[in-house]
């Protein structure tokens, strides 16, 4: 049987694992934020406590069948469910064709930068299973050798992987840190929170410096349209706009890294050469 036989069922299998591990992410976004367990109790409806059953609790399928309600009280349950269960799935599959073999690697990343999003979505901030979490895997993963960094050979060397690793951690945690004092310093308001700082050393822990470039260029970009275009619509005043999370943006911009950024570091520099 060729790799070509069995390549949609490693799709099929990373979509799966996927949609499972954000059903459980779902529990972590809502629970860790309010100190609760997410072990005990069982998931239940937050509106009734009706416990979930297994049938219940399947990955994107269970919200459509029960139409997106409660099968007790009828309550809506709400759509961001399925979304980040769907958003797992197409994550996975996404890393699973482009790292292959390392793919399980990028998943733990993901993970983290899925729940870390959404709880700063909700509360305004960042999880240190998140920051320093993704600190800790970037480094250990250069020195396993499983690094994914913006040279592929580096993945496979035993010493470029983890210098670059530790490069990337200080570039990017102090490059964010420099514009959060700069930022409060002129604003005289805190720019930023710290864990967006951890955030973006982590993104250089797990890639390198050249993702905390391209990171915060897509990120700026991404978080200013967003929140020139909610001031606009809303019509609030423009310093609304700080009080928007920077966090998720930063791992927009990380995701876009992830599946095309040597193809854009390569555009970048070419453009630089050129000139």
């Amino acid at each position: 049987m060729s790799a070509a036989d069995i390549a949609p069922a490693l799709y099929a299998f990373s979509a799966g694992t996927g949609a499972c591990i954000a059903s459980f992410l779902n529990v972590v976004i809502w629970r860790v934020p309010r100190g609760e367990s997410i072990v005990s109790p069982p998931s239940h409806c937050p509106k009734c406590g009706h416990p979930i059953r297994w049938w219940e609790n399947i990955p994107v399928l269970s919200w459509i069948a029960l139409r997106g309600k409660c099968s007790k009280c009828r309550e809506p349950i709400s759509p961001r469910y399925i979304f980040v269960e769907a958003l797992g799935a197409a994550l996975f599959a996404a890393a699973y064709w482009r790292f292959g073999l390392m793919a399980p690697a990028m998943w733990v990343w993901i993970s983290l930068m899925i729940a870390g999003s959404f709880i700063d979505f909700d509360h305004k901030l960042l999880p240190d299973f998140t920051t320093v979490g993704g600190m800790v895997l970037g480094v250990a993963l250069s020195l396993t050798g499983l690094a994914v960094a913006w040279r592929p050979e580096a993945a496979a060397s035993a010493f470029i992987a983890p210098v670059q690793s530790v490069c990337g951690l200080a570039f990017g945690f102090s490059l964010l840190w420099l514009i959060r004092y700069i930022g409060t310093k002129a604003f005289r308001r805190e720019a930023m929170g710290m864990g967006d700082v951890f955030l973006m050393g982590a993104v250089g822990a797990m890639f390198g410096p050249a993702a905390v470039v391209v990171t915060l260029i897509l990120s700026s970009v991404f978080g200013s349209v967003v929140g020139l275009t909610a001031v606009a619509l809303s019509k609030t005043r423009l310093g609304a706009f700080a009080e928007i999370p920077y966090g998720p943006y930063i791992c927009l911009g990380c995701l876009v890294w992830m599946f095309a950024g040597q193809e854009l570091w390569g555009w970048y520099v070419g453009m630089l050469s050129v000139q």
